[in-house]
């Protein structure tokens, strides 16, 4: 109920906070990254943050694809290198541990001089079916190495929206759900009969135009551009329009 209760509450709130999912299609590589808000939590003086992307070829919600779950921590001295990963639920646990490991290092400005910090993450790749079991569970806990870190039910509502894609669609703006499939453009009828239209437009005017092109009457001329003023054609028949009125003058 509890967790019903916040899901309703994340919804009311999309449109005017940072979405829980945030849904961004990338046109040169054609792939739709949905990415959760990150979800800090702590223990004992150190603090992680995970932030879980799904990918999917296309302008689609897929299913089926492993998440990307990123763990990143920010200190002066490292704490995730060469340590296990661990998911523990009621269901069991889940390995973490087919991951890369990655660093960089920043200097800030601090009273008497700077000071250096080091930031660590682990790209971890996790089967959906596994994603789901921790996104659902009551209770997870990840361990990193000694540490155990309670992740609680409420950071982890934005892992069960990103497996949904009702849910996803809810929280979409309503261009991205008529994009996404759950709306047809209110237009897209317009836009066939607009096509189609133009097309047989400029198939009547190609048939008119080679009816009267080589036409020794410049009132055919006329009536071709009265009837097709903006046809390819036009520029040809104005030129053809006025050499007959010059050789009949």
């Amino acid at each position: 109920m509890r967790i019903y209760i916040l899901l309703l509450a994340l919804f009311s709130l999309a449109g005017c906070s940072v979405k829980s999912v945030e849904t961004v299609y990338h046109e040169q590589e054609d792939v739709t990254r949905f990415t959760t808000k990150p979800f800090i939590t702590g223990k004992g003086g150190k603090e992680i943050e995970l932030v879980a992307v799904k990918e999917c070829s296309g302008k689609v919600i897929c299913a089926d694809q492993d998440i990307k779950l990123t763990v990143k921590h920010v200190d002066r001295f490292s704490f995730l290198k060469g340590k296990d990963l661990v998911l523990e639920t009621e269901q069991g646990r889940i390995n973490l541990n087919e991951r890369d490991y990655s660093t960089s290092y920043s200097l800030q400005k601090v009273k008497g001089g700077t000071s250096g910090f080091l930031s660590e993450q682990f790209l971890i790749w996790v089967t959906e079916a596994d994603f789901r079991k921790a996104a659902h569970a009551e209770n997870v806990r990840l361990n990193v190495g000694d540490y155990s870190f309670s992740l609680s039910a409420e950071g982890r509502v934005a892992w069960q929206i990103l497996l949904d894609a009702d849910k996803i669609l809810t929280i979409m703006d309503k261009e991205k759900q008529r994009e996404y499939g759950q709306y047809p453009h209110a237009n897209k009828d317009n836009k066939k009969l607009d096509l189609r239209e133009k097309r047989l437009v400029s198939e009547a005017a190609e048939s008119t135009w080679k009816l009267v092109k080589d036409s020794k009457n410049p009132e055919d001329i006329r009536y071709f551009l009265e009837q097709f003023p903006n046809s390819p054609f036009a520029v040809p028949a104005k030129l053809k329009l006025k050499q007959l009125e010059r050789d009949k003058d």
